[in-house]
């Protein structure tokens, strides 16, 4: 009250650290300045944990059609020669991770806010430790209404054709973040691009909206 000589509350909140500067005029506090304060968002994926244990079947995955990849055992290939006296290469089957992800997000008006998603999601996949390879492009509805890829979610710049990223090999996996409202969706240009890619090799859509 003031009859006693106390400073009112000022209007609003303020936090201060130690080594700040003054408060702002008509504030009052402990003579440190008011600091900001990061508040950590909420997470995009709800259970990303259940998202990385689904992801890790695909530590398994082997390309339909491949070639056997061989490496040489050196320890064996001795061993045999110190029996046989015939120097003759012993090939062991190379078990390594084989799938390579392609991880997508459509840029449209409607999709720019899953950025956080798609980081998100990117970070789960990384983890699950099923893929050798791990990349990040941006499709873009180019000239003519024809999707187009890139390295940066901003629009404006360079494009290249969606058909060099895919891989005829079937080695890498394809996962296209969208919540499929956009207009590549309604005319159709996305179900045909996602068709092509599927013919070679695993192609999935992650739907950012509740189910």
């Amino acid at each position: 009250p003031a009859d006693r000589g106390e400073t009112p509350a000022a209007e609003g909140a303020w936090l201060f650290a130690p080594g700040g500067d003054n408060p702002p005029s008509g504030e009052s506090g402990t003579g440190d300045g008011p600091s900001p304060v990061r508040v950590p968002a909420a997470p995009v994926l709800p259970e990303p944990l259940a998202l990385q244990r689904g992801l890790r079947p695909l530590q398994r995955y082997r390309a339909p059609v491949r070639p056997v990849p061989r490496t040489l055992d050196e320890r064996a290939t001795a061993e045999r020669a110190a029996e046989s006296g015939l120097v003759l290469p012993v090939l062991r089957t190379d078990r390594r991770r084989e799938a390579r992800l392609l991880l997508l997000m459509d840029v449209s008006t409607s999709t720019v806010v899953w950025q956080q998603g798609l980081d998100e999601l990117r970070q789960v996949c990384a983890r699950a430790g099923a893929f050798r390879e791990l990349q990040v492009q941006y499709l873009h509805e180019g000239p003519g209404g024809r999707p187009g890829c890139s390295s940066r979610p901003e629009t404006g710049g360079p494009l290249h054709a969606p058909e060099q990223l895919s891989d005829p090999t079937g080695r890498r996996v394809t996962l296209v973040l969208s919540d499929c409202a956009g207009p590549m969706w309604r005319g159709g240009r996305m179900q045909r691009l996602l068709h092509r890619w599927a013919a070679t090799a695993p192609v999935a859509v992650a739907q950012p909206l509740p189910q």
